[in-house]
């Protein structure tokens, strides 16, 4: 685990900081392999730039964390609190960084244990670590991806007359439990008009058999995410969206084949909204063309204009680009895609003009 540890040290010298707190979540599970409960109780590894390790634990967490290798374990208990815990894991820090996903009370906590620290967020240092996937967590997507593809062929069969958005988002969620896969909880399932808010809020709408339907949704194996977009059709009508689908499909096609490693993330953006603006909706499309995934479902790289970063060997990222007419209808395509040395590879292969059941 040291070895691993020396480009965020190195990233800490670059800071001028330090040390980094790394509060529970996906960033702890990636550097240890731990995934504690995140409660109110504050809990932290300490990677510190001279090489130190410590580790902030309440007693009741003390021998999960105690088996981080290296870490010196600070532990404390609910009758003393954790503020002598807090002053004695970050002694001798006088700037940390932290992640922007702490909670504001810890943040508070970490300032009246040690009034002089000086507080930052984390530029990017742990979120740069996981962004190029091991062959471990490739094939972990790669598994996701597979379940994926699976539901949307289990979507096309079902018979949604009377049945709600919410209902079949439901069933969904069961319907990956059944697979051995893990769920998450915030499908979309959008009929009609509600395509047309990319984030629509699932809800208790009847599903219209003879209006588009679109579904974002995923899975996650050994917690690592898929997220993919389909838009189910009606057999008949539906002439416009069909249009636009094509449109979507023919962005979505110019990102894939533009793709290699060293292309610019607002390149690689600028390819789908070319396709889509000059078909005449370049108005209609409202979101950035993709972002990373992985132990996070929205994580870097963002492909999205104004983001000059090089697109990378390893890295794992979404397609998605789209084309939302207010009140009227929301088309979107998503797949997601391993950036190889050689190019492209889709971690999706569903069909992508799936028809609606009845």
């Amino acid at each position: 685990m040291g070895r691993d540890l020396e480009p965020i040290r190195e990233g800490l010298r670059r800071a001028g900081a330090d040390a980094i707190w790394v509060h529970p979540g996906v960033d702890l599970r990636h550097l240890t392999g731990l995934n504690p409960l995140a409660m109110e109780r504050p809990t932290a590894l300490v990677v510190l730039a001279d090489g130190g390790l410590r580790t902030l634990a309440p007693a009741m967490l003390a021998p999960e964390l105690g088996e981080i290798e290296g870490a010196d374990l600070v532990a404390w208990t609910d009758a003393d609190g954790p503020d002598a815990a807090i002053a004695r894991v970050l002694d001798g820090v006088g700037r940390l960084l932290v992640g922007d996903a702490l909670p504001t009370a810890f943040a508070f906590a970490i300032q009246a244990a040690r009034p002089a620290i000086e507080l930052a967020l984390d530029p990017g240092i742990l979120a740069a670590r996981r962004e190029r996937k091991r062959p471990d967590e490739l094939e972990h997507l790669r598994a996701a991806g597979r379940h994926a593809d699976a539901a949307t062929g289990w979507i096309a069969g079902q018979p949604v007359a009377g049945r709600s958005e919410r209902d079949l988002a439901l069933a969904l969620t069961v319907r990956f439990l059944e697979s051995g896969a893990d769920p998450y909880d915030h499908y979309i399932v959008a009929t009609g008009a509600h395509g047309a808010l990319p984030h629509h809020v699932t809800g208790d709408t009847p599903i219209d058999p003879a209006r588009p339907l679109l579904c974002d949704f995923g899975c996650t194996v050994a917690g690592y995410h898929s997220d993919i977009t389909r838009v189910y059709l009606p057999e008949r009508g539906c002439e416009e969206v069909r249009e636009a689908l094509e449109i979507v499909r023919a962005a979505h096609d110019a990102v894939i084949d533009g793709l290699e490693p060293g292309l610019p993330a607002e390149e690689a953006d600028r390819l789908a909204r070319d396709v889509i603006a000059a078909a005449g909706h370049g108005k209609h499309f409202i979101h950035r063309t993709g972002h990373g995934v992985g132990l996070e479902i929205h994580e870097p790289p963002y492909l999205r204009p104004g983001n000059p970063e090089p697109l990378q060997a390893g890295h794992v990222f979404s397609v998605e680009p789209g084309i939302y007419v207010p009140g009227r209808f929301g088309v979107r395509l998503e797949n997601l895609v391993h950036l190889g040395p050689e190019g492209p590879e889709l971690l999706n292969a569903a069909p992508r003009e799936p028809t609606l059941a009845g």
